[in-house]
């Protein structure tokens, strides 16, 4: 689960990594391959533009099903809330093994602020807020069976355009899990549901059942946390898209920083981040050093999404089990070493990966 908000690329390694870069002035935006020729990866890496604009228009997630082909969520009216239905799911396929697609389906097109993708149990997941949608596709052939499912409605959007609903995955037992900012905090429930009867949400992890169609709070906390992935054992992590960027959630724990959250205010203690360093130079305003040497030396700032923790075998052995985020004011991949500390984890700034 690599991006969850992106230009789709290919990453392969055929050598050991890296060495420090400094990252280039940009003073014009560049065309999709232009950008992929001027990212800088380590030794033995290269960079390969699997689809961009036209192709896709503001990309927030993606996730691949059995078949190897990419699902993309647009994400075409961010940040508008009030733009109409024209949010979209598109599926890309690459048939003959170039890295790069050939084919491109427009599964659906009539979605509200789309944040959230995931395929499974015979259709596809998405998060299209106020509501938490599920479109069959038995076959997956790329044509929904019927009209979009409501699960859940009620997910909030009244306080700012990104403090939202966002980045779906399924975990190791089988729910699918997803992430919450702070600001936005919401009600769901079941359509039909009384105000009375639902439990509020706020930054955080929460799950849903696909079979029993239940949904639960997991941990309460962070942020804005913007995707979640799990390691070998089965433990989960998130990263922030503001400072500290990364957690090991544990289910049924609170997270820091409290911000007087009703759900949380009687929290004994709430645990910290288990980065050991941050990706931003100035910790007073966190954004005054966007763009300075200091700021990219110690990894280019914020804000973080797109957890993955790396789990397979095309990378040099030393990646397994590290965590990679993207930084979106940094433009860049941040990598961070997992170590176990006490019952824990802790997590050291590693080189960038792009």
């Amino acid at each position: 689960m690599l991006i969850r908000c992106f230009i789709v690329l290919l990453f392969c390694a055929t050598a050991q990594a890296a060495k420090k870069r400094v990252q280039p002035v940009v003073e014009k935006l560049l065309a999709p391959e232009e950008a992929a020729r001027t990212m800088q990866v380590p030794e033995g890496f290269n960079v390969t533009l699997f689809a961009g604009e036209p192709t896709i228009t503001q990309p927030i997630g993606f996730c691949i099903d059995d078949r190897g082909r990419l699902w993309v969520a647009e994400a075409k009216n961010y940040p508008d809330k009030k733009a109409g239905k024209n949010d979209r799911i598109i599926i890309l396929e690459d048939t003959d093994g170039d890295g790069r697609h050939d084919v491109r389906i427009v599964f659906y097109d009539k979605l509200d602020y789309v944040s959230g993708i995931e395929v499974g149990f015979g259709g596809v997941w998405v998060m299209s807020i106020p509501n938490f949608y599920f479109i069959p596709d038995e076959d997956y052939n790329g044509v929904p069976d019927g009209e979009p499912k409501v699960l859940l409605d009620g997910f909030g959007t009244h306080a700012n355009a990104h403090n939202i609903a966002n980045g779906f995955a399924w975990g190791p037992d089988g729910w699918l899990y997803g992430t919450h900012g702070v600001t936005n905090w919401s009600l769901p429930g079941k359509p039909g549901t009384p105000k009375e009867e639902r439990r509020r949400l706020e930054g955080g992890v929460w799950r849903y059942h696909p079979v029993r169609h239940e949904w639960e709070s997991f941990a309460v906390g962070t942020t804005n946390p913007w995707g979640i992935d799990w390691n070998d054992n089965g433990h989960a992590f998130i990263c922030n898209s503001v400072n500290p960027h990364l957690f090991h959630v544990i289910q049924g724990a609170f997270y820091a920083p409290g911000r007087n959250r009703p759900t949380s205010r009687y929290a004994y203690e709430r645990i910290e981040t288990i980065a050991d360093h941050l990706h931003f130079s100035n910790t007073k305003t966190i954004r005054a050093g966007i763009g300075t040497p200091e700021e990219d030396l110690v990894g280019g700032g914020h804000a973080h999404c797109g957890t993955m923790v790396y789990l397979g075998d095309n990378w040099p052995d030393e990646y397994r089990g590290d965590v990679f985020m993207n930084n979106i004011h940094g433009r860049r991949i941040n990598h961070d070493r997992l170590t176990r500390r006490a019952s824990g984890y802790a997590a050291s700034h590693a080189p960038d990966v792009v």
